[in-house]
């Protein structure tokens, strides 16, 4: 049976750096006459060969005999839009937090297949092909402290976006899984096997995300495991990202509802992540542990995130001992992004009834406030106020 032909426009080029031996990729290339393979004996010579062609693609064999993650730094930095791929197991996760930013890679395990080299070439060469990243935008929302309002938050941006004229399909990841509430919110199963998430990431495809995924009949789709800490050693952040690789590739909108303690996959989630918002109540301790939050995800990204703070449970309180919107900035030492109402009812309506607030209680200030949180996030809008970020403990 002969090879499926590559669905991309244009011959491409392999400049492949492999010091165990390119055949493998010349072999899974024989029957394919639109990709040719070129070897190099440095991962310097393959990466300026890739440059200087048009349709080059650089491959990378991961055998531990270069720096990985200084060569990702230095295609992210002078080649952003290069296609690359990196071949190999057990991949540094330094590295594939880098991999996460470059949104035209994509990562092989061995042996090489033309089936998995064409699916491969085809999804880092189209987005070049199309002129933009056809991959849906990922957004987590994460608390600082336990009752910060983060699932609520989460459930009521997914819902909005669901809701929009263009009408996105959404769908509302959590990965808590010793506490996860977004099932219980919106009172519908959590069908997500854990088990999944244990076995190899090759694993992990379309066909078995739509098998775990709870359709909501207010339009969100839900990918949520019931709350177990029996196999949380067990789970591989290898397929924890490929898990959002693939949503992200069936909808517009991934939202992740993020636990807020530590997870061998956090950093890498929130460094290919879009948009990363922390939430926090308005008392000192929450603020406290908000400015320690966005540092935690600061340094797990090496730099690369830049959280979002937003203040929930706004009280429309004149006067009393309420902490101001200023006050909160110099405790957190960086600029408030946005502010979410307090609406209790509105709240408790929700999760009671199983919806989200603009559901259970249409008009109210708090689905007012996140519509507005929406639209600052899809428009990339700078916060709210302007403050110069500062590490200064208050």
């Amino acid at each position: 049976m002969s090879a499926t032909p590559l669905q991309v426009t244009g011959p491409v080029r392999l400049h492949v750096f492999a010091p165990g031996g390119h055949e493998a990729l010349v072999a899974a290339t024989a029957n394919l006459p639109t990709i040719s393979v070129t070897s190099h004996d440095s991962p310097d010579a393959a990466l300026e060969a890739a440059e200087a062609e048009r349709g080059g693609v650089l491959v990378l064999e991961n055998a531990g005999t270069f720096d990985l993650v200084e060569l990702l730094i230095r295609v992210s930095e002078t080649a952003p839009s290069l296609p690359g791929i990196v071949i190999g197991e057990n991949i540094p996760i330094l590295a594939v937090k880098r991999l996460m930013s470059l949104q035209r890679w994509d990562m092989l395990p061995p042996p090489i297949s033309p089936v998995s080299l064409i699916e491969a070439l085809e999804l880092i060469c189209k987005q070049d092909s199309s002129g933009a990243d056809s991959s849906g935008k990922c957004w987590t929302v994460t608390p600082s402290v336990g009752g910060a309002g983060a699932t609520l938050v989460a459930v009521e941006i997914a819902y909005q976006l669901s809701q929009r004229e263009t009408r996105s399909k959404v769908c509302l990841i959590d990965l808590d899984f010793f506490d996860g509430a977004c099932a219980s919110y919106l009172n519908c199963p959590a069908n997500l096997n854990q088990t999944a998430l244990t076995q190899s990431a090759d694993r992990i495809d379309e066909a078995l995300l739509q098998a775990f995924i709870t359709h909501h009949k207010n339009g969100i789709d839900l990918l949520a495991a019931p709350r177990s800490h029996r196999l949380w050693n067990a789970i591989k952040p290898e397929s924890i990202l490929k898990m959002l690789e693939v949503a992200c590739g069936l909808y517009d909108h991934v939202i992740v509802d993020l636990p807020r303690w530590p997870s061998p996959w956090m950093a890498s989630v929130v460094t290919g992540a879009d948009e990363n918002i922390v939430m926090s109540e308005l008392t000192v301790p929450a603020l406290h542990a908000a400015r320690n939050r966005a540092e935690d995800l600061e340094d797990a990204s090496e730099g690369i995130v830049q959280p979002r703070i937003v203040l929930n449970r706004m009280s429309k309180k004149l006067f009393g001992g309420t902490v101001t919107v200023s006050q909160a900035e110099e405790a957190i030492g960086r600029p408030v992004f946005a502010t979410i109402s307090s609406e209790w009812e509105a709240a408790l309506a929700a999760v009671n009834f199983g919806q989200a607030v603009s559901e259970a209680k249409p008009g109210n200030r708090l689905a007012k406030d996140i519509s507005r949180l929406i639209d600052l996030l899809e428009e990339g809008n700078a916060p709210v106020v302007q403050s110069p970020p500062s590490r200064k403990k208050a």
